[in-house]
């Protein structure tokens, strides 16, 4: 059975970070995981000028580009393009599907939190956050605390995901 959990949590505290040290641990354990990185503002992901994009530019869907190393397929915004779609359609294949942000997303969220970052945790706000990962423990919040894990605990982090 598939998981998927989103990784959730301010600029700036360490979401990257922390999915790739999850995916490394379990690609390690010999699982095929799967990423997804959601940002709510709109750029251009390919490279002006160059053949895929002007492929775009003239009204490819979708316009591909592929090398030996890799392959990118590009489509505009739609509801085919939600994350929930693209895993049901690209990610049927993965054991664990981490998505990094998304933070509306209708999955399991783990949030990180470092108080550097001098914000307020999310999970107070947040449907679905099931973990919270910190430098330190959130000050009384008037939300119970869901379990804390450690920043530097990928283990422990990695059995609460997959048990």
């Amino acid at each position: 059975m598939q998981t998927i959990v989103q990784i959730i949590g301010q600029p700036g505290s360490g979401k990257t970070t922390l999915v790739a040290e999850l995916v490394r641990h379990f690609t390690e354990k010999g699982l095929c995981v799967g990423t997804l990185k959601h940002s709510s503002h709109a750029y251009e992901l390919d490279k002006p000028g160059k053949d895929s994009h002007l492929h775009r530019q003239a009204g490819a869907c979708p316009a591909a580009m592929v090398n030996a190393k890799m392959a990118a397929l590009y489509f505009p915004a739609s509801d085919l393009t939600r994350p929930e779609k693209l895993i049901q359609t690209y990610y049927c294949h993965a054991d664990l599907v981490f998505i990094e942000g998304w933070i509306s997303g209708p999955y399991p969220k783990i949030e990180i939190w470092r108080q550097r970052v001098g914000k307020a945790p999310l999970f107070t706000h947040v449907e679905k956050v099931c973990a919270l990962v910190c430098d330190r423990v959130p000050a009384d919040t008037g939300k119970p605390c869901p379990p804390i894990f450690a920043l530097d605990d990928i283990p422990d982090i990695a059995g609460f995901i997959h048990s």
